[in-house]
C-alpha cells in the first residue's frame, strides 16, 4: 500500500511541476506576443476570458494540492505501520482524507469542465453521438431533393479530371 500511494506522490508531483513548466511558458509566450500566442478561434477567446474558465482552471489546481496533500499524508500515516501514531489519530485522518477529498470534489463539480467550455463543446463526441449525428444525417438527406452525385454533376465549382 506504501509503495502504491508513493507512486502516486511521485506521478502527482511530476504532473504539478510539468503543470507549472506549461503554464510558465504559456505565460512567456503570451508575454512575448501577444494575443496572437493563442488559437483565434471566437469561441476559444471568449472561452479564455471567461470567469468560468478561470474559475475552472483554480478549481483544478486546488483539487490537485489536495489530492496532493491526502497522497503525502496517507503515506507518511502509513509509513508507520498500522500501529502508528499518525494511525491512531482520528482528528487528523478526517482532516487531511476526508476533508481534501470533500474540497477537491466540491471545487471540480462548482467548477465543472463542462460547463468551462460549454461553448467549444458544440461539435460532435462523448455519450450520445451516434444519436446525434443519426439525426444530423438524417436532416441532411430530408432536407436536400438532390442526391450527392446529381449535386456534384451540376456544381460549376467541381472540376472534370
Amino acid at each position: 500500500m506504501v509503495a502504491g500511494l508513493a507512486f502516486q506522490v511521485a506521478t502527482l508531483l511530476v504532473f504539478m511541476v510539468l503543470c507549472i513548466d506549461f503554464a510558465v511558458r504559456t505565460r512567456r509566450r503570451y508575454t512575448s506576443m501577444g494575443e496572437a500566442a493563442f488559437d483565434q478561434n471566437p469561441i476559444f477567446v471568449t472561452s479564455r476570458g471567461s470567469w468560468r474558465f478561470k474559475g475552472f482552471i483554480a478549481a483544478l489546481a486546488l483539487a490537485t494540492i489536495c489530492i496532493f496533500w491526502r497522497s503525502v499524508y496517507r503515506v507518511a500515516e502509513l509509513g508507520e505501520g498500522w500501529t502508528g501514531n499518525l494511525i491512531r489519530r482520528q482528528w487528523l485522518f478526517v482532516g487531511f482524507e476526508g476533508v481534501m477529498v470533500i474540497v477537491a470534489c466540491f471545487a471540480l463539480n462548482l467548477f465543472n469542465p463542462a460547463f468551462a467550455f460549454k461553448e467549444a463543446m458544440t461539435g460532435l463526441g462523448g455519450l450520445g453521438s451516434k444519436k446525434k449525428m443519426a439525426k444530423q444525417e438524417k436532416a441532411a438527406a430530408g432536407s436536400s431533393s438532390n442526391s450527392d452525385v446529381e449535386r456534384v454533376a451540376h456544381d460549376p465549382k467541381v472540376s472534370d479530371f
